[in-house]
């Protein structure tokens, strides 16, 4: 298997791991959609349009209340489909096929970002913190054949994503507008520190964070850089469940915090995809120039 093959092997397993963790979670814990549904202010001049609904009566009734869960429930099963389709990509000869599932996963990640800064005071940065994951969605949606990808345009892309990501990251981790209480929990269980070493060490690997994330278009060379994204990428991802793992209920542990390492592996892997690509391009830089002085 060579490096361009490793690369869109990548790809599949990128987007299979945020469906599939996004998936788990809609089915067992939910999501966060009643934020978007319940928003007062942009929906309610829409249901009191087109329903006999007073907005009291629809905020109140159990009938909505079910109709959302069961719209959760169906968007678990929809990314589970998704997911599949996206691991089996090249095998899959409708392009309409995989038009539509791309299109779904896209809609879901767009509304579950959404809802993810309607229903909590992160504002807008808990958005730019899903650009990794919607960047991967967005390569299967752009792209019948992504073995034919244009590498340039793929690599910048990626690179902006894995940008909003680590800068969103690393605004919450140095408490710019909020740094969250789980943020300072983990780190706590993680490294055995009080809370003021927590925050203080979050402020530190925040501001690295926003660093290392600009570099990416400053420095010639990366390569560097983009093995500290891996690292930290995967180490963040990895977090989730060595903070809340509990040796007493290794089942439990598991199915609580897995689905939380498995949609963020990404966020390692998409550097990694990266990486490949500038030292695939390297190796044919050097080949060619050996070729040249032979």
């Amino acid at each position: 298997m060579d490096k361009k093959q490793i690369i869109v092997l990548l790809l599949k397993i990128c987007a299979f791991l945020v469906f599939a963790g996004r998936a788990y979670q809609f089915y067992f814990f939910g999501a966060p959609f009643r934020a978007f549904f319940w928003d007062e202010a942009q929906l309610a001049p829409i249901i009191e349009s087109l329903s006999n609904y007073s907005w009291y009566e629809y905020a109140t009734s159990s009938i909505v209340n079910l109709w959302i869960q069961n719209f959760i429930k169906t968007c678990s099963f929809l990314l589970l489909l998704v997911a599949h389709v996206c691991l089996f990509w090249d095998q899959i000869k409708s392009h309409v096929l995989k038009k539509i599932a791309a299109s779904i996963g896209l809609v879901i990640l767009l509304l579950l970002g959404l809802s993810m800064v309607k229903g909590r005071s992160y504002g807008i940065v808990q958005f730019f913190e899903l650009s990794s994951q919607i960047a991967i969605c967005l390569v299967f949606f752009l792209n019948n054949d992504i073995s034919k990808i244009d590498e340039k345009k793929l690599v910048f892309w990626l690179k902006v994503a894995v940008a909003f990501t680590f800068i969103s990251h690393g605004v919450f981790a140095t408490g710019l507008f909020y740094l969250p209480g789980h943020f300072i929990d983990m780190t706590i269980q993680i490294l055995h520190v009080n809370e003021t070493q927590a925050k203080l060490f979050l402020n530190v690997v925040g501001v690295i964070d926003i660093l290392v994330s600009l570099l990416l278009f400053i420095l010639k060379e990366t390569k560097y850089v983009l093995m500290y994204l891996i690292a930290w990428g995967l180490l963040t991802a990895m977090a989730r469940l060595i903070s809340g793992f509990n040796q007493n209920f290794i089942l439990e542990s598991f199915h609580n915090y897995t689905y939380l390492v498995v949609y963020r592996l990404p966020h390692g892997l998409i550097p990694l995809i990266i990486f490949f690509f500038l030292t695939k391009n390297s190796l044919k830089l050097v080949t060619n120039e050996n070729k040249i002085s032979n």
